[in-house]
């Protein structure tokens, strides 16, 4: 049984699930008023609440084809914004687009007519009546907006009206805006967008296409490569070999003088106990004052071992001292002109002491 009651019009349930009509109001809409004069003729579109309506969108939508037969179009049209959120259904937008068209929001009721139109010849249900009721309070709306069919060449691309979007490409149905200037925004992600200024009469139509230029990402600029290592004067060799030969003749004599001194003084010892024990009834010869002959000659025995004695130690001595010093020069010239980073070089000194001598040995990396 259908129920045949003054009302339009429209929306496919999948088109507009996700925005209620009363969202796609533009901002400066201004809000339904009762006392509204209508300049265009009342529609006459006769549909019946759908059976696919839930309970309570049904109960809305009857209740705002009541109030449009009392011509209370702001009454009528909260009753089908409100069935519209429980129920997407192409025939409440239709109530919707109708209420905007008596209410002379003609930039609305155009939008909503539109789809209302669109869905209403799909279904195989509505009559001829129907559609050219549809049809023609789609036309009144239309007659007093202007609408921009626009393009782009990339799917996806956001469409913005004067900075306010209002769908993406491809669109099904023109960009309806008020007479007058407007800019056209198309943008998309990696691309530079484009805009276009429009202006449009009142019940005109125009086209605007749109080719979005993918832009150039460029590459990460190559890291700076790094710096040389600083330059290092290359050290001769033969100062460090002719030092380290110098230094280790130093220290070799001075253990060979340390021993032949050693020697010296075990034969001075010697010879002080053979010239002690020359004369056991006197205590010994008294070297500073030799009374014969026969105790001079071993007195100045004993004096020349004491001398060789002090001659070798003292050699042994300047040898090492001399060795040593040699050894420092050569290890401050290693060090000034090193060959080895900074960061790797290292130095060891040990001390060497043997029995009757002594030395330094200096070793790591340079």
């Amino acid at each position: 049984m259908r129920f045949s009651q003054v009302v339009p019009l429209l929306c496919l349930p999948g088109l507009l699930a996700s925005t209620s009509p009363a969202d796609a109001q533009p901002k400066s809409s201004a809000p339904p008023t009762s006392t509204a004069t209508p300049k265009a003729r009342r529609p006459r579109i006769q549909r019946a609440p759908s059976d696919a309506m839930s309970d309570k969108a049904r109960k809305l939508y009857i209740e705002g084809v009541a109030a449009s037969e009392q011509n209370r179009w702001a009454d009528a049209y909260a009753s089908f914004v409100a069935a519209w959120a429980l129920q997407k259904h192409y025939t409440i937008v239709g109530g919707i687009g109708t209420c905007e068209l008596m209410l002379q929001r003609y930039r609305d009721a155009a939008e909503h007519l539109a789809i209302y139109v669109r869905e209403l010849a799909k279904d195989t249900t509505a009559t001829a009546e129907e559609r050219e009721a549809a049809a023609a309070a789609y036309a009144q709306a239309r007659a007093e907006v202007g609408a921009v069919v626009v393009s782009a060449n990339v799917p996806g691309s956001k469409v913005l009206v004067d900075g306010s979007p209002v769908g993406t490409t491809p669109l099904v149905d023109p960009v309806f805006v008020e007479p007058g200037p407007h800019t056209i925004t198309v943008q998309h992600d990696g691309h530079a967008p484009k805009s276009s200024e429009v202006d449009v009469a009142r019940g005109s139509q125009i086209e605007r296409a749109f080719e979005l230029e993918k832009l150039v990402v460029r590459a990460p600029p190559e890291p700076a490569p790094a710096p040389p290592p600083p330059d290092v004067a290359e050290r001769s060799s033969a100062p460090i070999v002719a030092g380290a030969s110098v230094a280790a003749a130093g220290v070799i004599a001075g253990v060979v003088f340390t021993l032949v001194a050693n020697a010296k003084a075990s034969s001075v010892r010697e010879q002080h106990a053979r010239v002690k024990g020359m004369n056991v009834n006197d205590g010994g010869v008294n070297c500073a004052a030799p009374s014969s002959t026969e105790q001079t000659q071993p007195c100045d025995r004993l004096r020349t071992l004491v001398d060789d004695r002090d001659l070798f130690s003292n050699l042994a001595l300047w040898s090492f001292v001399g060795g040593g010093a040699v050894a420092v020069g050569t290890l401050g010239y290693w060090l000034a002109s090193p060959s080895t980073p900074p960061e790797k070089r290292h130095v060891r000194v040990v001390p060497l002491v043997a029995p009757g001598g002594g030395g330094i040995v200096a070793g790591g990396v340079f």
